[in-house]
């Protein structure tokens, strides 16, 4: 199972239970159904973020009945997400429970009912928030990577790593290659190098998909030698994650929008001090920064990161 079906299970039952309906127990009953519609239907995480994202006002018409809400919310997810998904892949490679003419009597109240305006941004908050319910407890890794197979014209992840350490740069490396061998990893020491370099991927449109900052990028500088506020009146991560920030993507197809805008992830062994001095976004962004994670990364933390990133 991935972080994201799992993540969704615990969305779903928060919902379920904000709703005044005691659910539980359902989390991993959910979880299951999400994991077999994502390796049945052969999809990736693009999609399953997309089918919370349409889940999300399906259960306030269809509550309690999360799962005929799911099965609509995971075909309107793949047909945003894919080309060539039907309703009846549902019944041929899903479930039978639901009827063709009940699955598509939903699809249409679905879309006749939800707000399409903001969908880039909209995509984006949704992958934030499962990503961040998803670092509250990293699932272990399996032990064969269940992802789908590469499609031929899949350029892969695309990994940026920051941070004024070589020994950290180095580690990140080895965790990022240890979950997807087939990486493309470009390491900086420093935020202007990796200013450098993002100019230059807008230039050639070869994306990142996924960006590691470290919070302190002292130059030499040695952290215990300045105080939080030094450092956060110096050249950071989140000043990095403000030039991505910058980069206009709303002329991009909505797959790429959120799969080329890179999850920003700041790596800090202040991360209980960037929370005091900066709040969260009730998506737990901050500041053009998708999730915080605190030092040191591990190979499950660093899964969820790579997985979100919708690639």
């Amino acid at each position: 199972m991935l972080n994201h079906a799992r993540a969704t299970g615990v969305a779903i039952d928060r919902i379920m239970m904000h709703q005044n309906e005691q659910a539980p127990g359902n989390v991993q009953e959910i979880a299951d159904y999400v994991e077999l519609a994502r390796v049945r239907l052969q999809l990736d995480n693009a999609a399953i973020t997309a089918a919370m994202m349409f889940m999300q006002p399906l259960m306030a018409i269809w509550h309690p009945h999360w799962k005929f809400a799911y099965t609509v919310a995971i075909s309107l997810g793949a047909k945003y997400t894919t080309e060539g998904f039907y309703i009846i892949d549902i019944i041929n490679h899903l479930t039978n429970e639901f009827s063709l003419a009940a699955l598509k009597q939903g699809e249409r109240i679905a879309v006749s009912t939800y707000d399409w305006n903001s969908m880039n941004r909209r995509t984006r908050i949704f992958r934030n928030a499962l990503v961040n319910v998803s670092l509250e407890t990293p699932m272990t890794p399996p032990e064969q990577d269940p992802s789908p197979p590469m499609q031929p014209d899949d350029p892969g992840i695309h990994v940026l790593i920051v941070d004024d350490s070589l020994m950290i740069c180095q580690l990140h490396e080895h965790l990022v290659r240890t979950i997807r061998p087939d990486a493309r990893i470009h390491t900086c020491l420093t935020a202007e190098a990796a200013n450098e370099y993002l100019q230059l991927c807008q230039e050639r449109h070869d994306y990142v998909t996924l960006t590691l900052l470290d919070f302190h990028l002292g130059n030499g500088q040695e952290q215990g030698q300045l105080a939080f506020q030094q450092i956060v009146q110096q050249v950071n991560g989140f000043h990095v994650a403000d030039t991505l920030g910058q980069v206009d993507a709303t002329h991009l197809p909505p797959p790429r929008d959120f799969r080329y805008k890179p999850l920003v992830a700041i790596i800090s062994s202040h991360a209980d001090m960037i929370t005091v001095h900066q709040p969260m976004d009730a998506d737990g962004t901050m500041v053009g920064c998708d999730v915080l994670v605190p030092k040191p990364l591990n190979v499950n933390l660093m899964r969820v990161l790579v997985e979100g990133s919708c690639v």
